[in-house]
C-alpha cells in the first residue's frame, strides 16, 4: 500500500472523506479486516487497496482459514462471487497461471467487501468454500466448468453451464477458437 494510499484509509477511518466518492465507511471497515487477518495468517498473507478496494492475497493452504476469519470474526457472512482469472501469457509476471478471487462481503450499511485473491497452478486444487459458503457451489462449478480449476471436498463437480460431454474448458487462455470453414467466390456471377 503506498503512503497516499494509507493516509485515505486513515482519513476514512476517521471519517474525514467526502461522501460523495467511494463510501468509505465501507473501505475503512474493510481494510480493518484486512488488517486482523494478516495479523492472524502473518507472512501467508498480505493486502493492499487499489481503486478503492482490498485485495487480501492468501495461499491456497490458508484459503479456507481466511475465509472463516472473515465470517466468523469479521462478519463477512456472503460469498457473492468467485472470479477466476487465466494469466498465461501476460507480459507481467505471476505466482502462477490462474488467480482466482473471492469477493466476501460485510451486511451492514456502506457495505465493506473484501477481495480474496489466491494463485493456483495448473492442475493444482482449491479447497471447497461450500462449507463455510453455500452459496459457493454454483460459483465453484462454474470456476471448473470455463476454467477447468477443481475444488476438493465437495460433492458433484460437474459441469454447470457447458454440456457434460464438451471437451476443454472455453475463457481459458490455450482453448481453441475454432471456427467454421466459409467457402468464397471471387465471382459475382457464382453468386
Amino acid at each position: 500500500m503506498t503512503a497516499l494510499q494509507r493516509e485515505d484509509v486513515d482519513a476514512a477511518k476517521r471519517g474525514l472523506l467526502p461522501s460523495t466518492s467511494v463510501d468509505h465507511r465501507g473501505l475503512a471497515i474493510a481494510t480493518q479486516a484486512a488488517d486482523a487477518l494478516v495479523g492472524e495468517l502473518g507472512d501467508q498473507a498480505s493486502w493492499a487497496v487499489f481503486r478503492d478496494e482490498v485485495t487480501v492475497t492468501v495461499t491456497p493452504a490458508t484459503l479456507t482459514a481466511a475465509a472463516a476469519f472473515l465470517r466468523d470474526t469479521q462478519g463477512f457472512a456472503l460469498l457473492s462471487d468467485i472470479s477466476p482469472c487465466d494469466r498465461e501469457g501476460s507480459e507481467r509476471a505471476h505466482p502462477a497461471r490462474f488467480n482466482v478471487d473471492y469477493m466476501v462481503t460485510k451486511l451492514v450499511p456502506g457495505a465493506p467487501r473484501v477481495r480474496l485473491r489466491v494463485w493456483v497452478a495448473e492442475g493444482a486444487q482449491l479447497p471447497s468454500l461450500i462449507p463455510l459458503f453455500p452459496t459457493a457451489d454454483w460459483h465453484e462449478r462454474e470456476a471448473f466448468d470455463f476454467f477447468g480449476i477443481e475444488f476438493t471436498g465437495r460433492a458433484g463437480l460437474r459441469r454447470l453451464i457447458m454440456p457434460d460431454d464438451w471437451v476443454g474448458h472455453p475463457l481459458r487462455k490455450d482453448y481453441p477458437i475454432g471456427g467454421e470453414p466459409v467457402k468464397f467466390t471471387n465471382s459475382v456471377r457464382e453468386l
